[in-house]
């Protein structure tokens, strides 16, 4: 499964990770175990220094770097839409 994350990745999001890369993940909010290739993410910086559950309770949704990462992963927009709707 690690190797078919990775391949994704690598596809998706231009990230080149191998499968000793990928780590399992308790979520953007975590502080032990995170995804290898979140630990630098500046949306998440971002909205931890916001204190924000997700992006989609921003005042500034959609921001630039979420609007450039939405056109790697529409489904994120997607998602995040429905969580905004509901608020």
């Amino acid at each position: 499964m690690r190797a078919e994350i990775a391949s994704i990745c690598s596809e998706q999001y231009q990230v080149r990770l191998t499968p000793e890369e990928v780590s399992d993940c308790d979520g953007c909010k975590a502080n032990k175990r995170l995804f290898s290739g979140c630990v630098k993410c500046e949306i998440r910086d971002c909205a931890r220094k916001k204190e924000l559950e997700n992006c989609a309770r921003c005042p500034d949704y959609a921001c630039k770097k979420l609007s450039a990462f939405f056109s790697t992963d529409p489904q994120a927009k997607i998602i995040l839409d429905v969580i905004r709707c509901a608020i």
